[in-house]
């Protein structure tokens, strides 16, 4: 329960005029990335975040939380009037959205885009709010075995599910965990993998890193590999035409309070970012419309789905962040570093430590979603010419900002070596369809999995039996089996060696 002091501090940070501007900044800031193609929400995060280690923690991480929620919601403005994403979670936008723009609905189109995705912000962050203290009462509990086998989980989950080929994410997250390892051994104190660089005792330093392979490796594909324009793309649309009607949008609350339900509960689930939430979100409004054959061609209900149902992660992500300090996606694990740069640790500890912080954290995120629709509306407005900045202006921009970003972390020249390293890396891993995020993920989860590990076998002797025998291990190694089993069952099913269910009813698929 929270007391009378934790309620004053979280709204004395809610009240405070600095972080309330940080917040709009933000906000602002991160609609207008949104809406530049090529510009996506991680890399916005992870080159700015180096620049909030100088502010207060009531200051630096509501600015990201706008930045966070505004680059989503911006990829849908391009999207629909240009058919072009701002963002890769604005991708199954663009396909109601743009067929919309050539009927000349683009000024509902938009509007329907801004009022699903306040509606699924505002719906998300009240579910974020309800489950995470008590989650977080459960967590604290946890001890070495329980722990070790939620980041086992957490990998193995992003290591599913961020690409094509489950063993080229399992790679990536082994060789994130190899990277951790980087540095003085947490229990003994001995070298690791430094090859006498005294600047590698503390582990490879992790923003440096994140704004290489998110930024400075997507200004390399944009370079090398440029995005086509679309044969429908004959420039910016004036965009205006007949406004939304509420009629038309009430009768799409079933689809907003479905697509929202689903995006909450994916993007609680470690790796499943918003670029997948808007896809599923999409097929299964498709599924249950009864006009399923509009969809594609200006479907206001495919619209409101995507748009719904890629918000909704952004609150639903920060579950696994702050109850158990596991990121629910890349952007969290940007946040993650941002926090522990502040001093603060992620998880149960932050609730049981700073529960007023976290209080007025949520009260931001609520005031979040009310200026989403302040400043949406403005953006519909204003934002309808900004994809026609050039490349050639942008992507210096950016690139300015990686090593400014990437030098302030530590002012040191070292980080601009591991930013290089990283961008390349990031770049090779992209052109061979290796995931970035489970290198990632692993990267963070690294040092506490492995110290879990140890202790528990510390703990028990050496017993494996640590990792069963406790009430809370034995639900979480079933759990843990449970994943192992559905991948399993996915990739026989994408082998062809188990038939799907849609195959034995063709007059089923066929509506479809």
């Amino acid at each position: 329960m929270m007391d009378l002091a934790v309620l004053q501090q979280g709204l004395a940070m809610l009240a405070s005029p600095w972080t309330f501007l940080a917040l709009s900044a933000g906000l602002a800031g991160g609609i207008l990335i949104g809406a530049l193609p090529g510009l996506t929400a991680t890399m916005a995060v992870a080159v700015l975040a180096p620049f909030t280690f100088f502010m207060e923690a009531t200051i630096g991480i509501p600015f990201l939380l706008g930045i966070y929620k505004g680059a989503i919601y911006g990829g849908s403005i391009p999207a629909i009037l240009v058919n072009t994403p701002g963002t890769a979670a604005a991708a199954a936008t663009a396909r109601d959205g743009y067929a919309l723009t050539q009927q000349g609905k683009s000024r509902k189109a938009l509007e329907v885009s801004l009022y699903s995705s306040v509606v699924a912000d505002l719906m998300a962050t009240l579910v974020l709010i309800m489950v995470a203290i008590p989650l977080a009462s459960i967590a604290i509990r946890f001890g070495s075995p329980e722990f070790a086998l939620l980041y086992l989980i957490a990998l193995t989950m992003i290591a599913t599910v961020s690409g094509e080929s489950f063993l080229k994410g399992l790679i990536a997250a082994g060789l994130g965990l190899l990277v951790a390892s980087i540095g003085l051994d947490p229990m003994s104190g001995y070298q690791r993998f430094t090859f006498g660089n005294t600047d590698l005792l503390g582990g490879v330093s992790l923003i440096p890193l994140l704004i290489g392979m998110f930024a400075l490796s997507e200004i390399l594909m944009q370079l090398t590999y440029p995005p086509e324009p679309s044969s429908d793309d004959h420039g910016v649309v004036e965009h205006g035409g007949e406004r939304l009607q509420w009629s038309e949008f009430w009768a799409l609350r079933p689809t907003i309070l479905r697509s929202t339900s689903l995006g909450t509960f994916l993007g609680s689930l470690p790796g499943l970012g918003a670029e997948i939430s808007c896809w599923i979100a999409y097929g299964v409004a498709r599924e249950r419309s009864r006009e399923p054959e509009k969809f594609g061609k200006g479907s206001l209900e495919g619209l409101a789905a995507a748009e719904s149902g890629n918000n909704a992660v952004v609150p639903a992500a920060l579950i696994p962040m702050t109850v158990f300090g596991i990121p629910g996606d890349t952007i969290t694990a940007v946040l993650i570093g941002a926090l522990m740069a502040q001093g603060m640790m992620p998880g149960p500890l932050l609730i049981q430590q700073n529960p007023g912080f976290l209080f007025g954290l949520f009260l931001v995120l609520l005031v979040t979603s009310v200026l989403l629709l302040i400043f949406g509306l403005a953006a519909i407005r204003w934002l309808k010419h900004v994809t026609r900045i050039p490349a050639t202006v942008l992507y210096p921009c950016v690139l300015l900002l990686c090593v400014c970003g990437a030098y302030a972390v530590n002012s040191s020249t070292f980080d601009l070596l591991i930013l290089m390293v990283g961008g390349g890396l990031g770049y090779v891993m992209r052109r061979t369809h290796f995931p970035v995020a489970p290198l990632i993920i692993g990267l963070l989860l690294g040092p506490g999995f492995e110290s879990a590990v140890r202790q528990s076998l510390v703990f028990s002797n050496g017993s494996l039996a640590i990792f069963w025998s406790r009430p809370g291990s034995l639900i979480l190694l079933i759990l843990l089996a449970l994943v192992i089993l559905t991948m399993a069952w996915r990739g026989m099913v994408k082998a062809g060696f188990v038939r799907k269910r849609s195959n034995s009813h063709p007059s089923k698929s066929n509506k479809t």
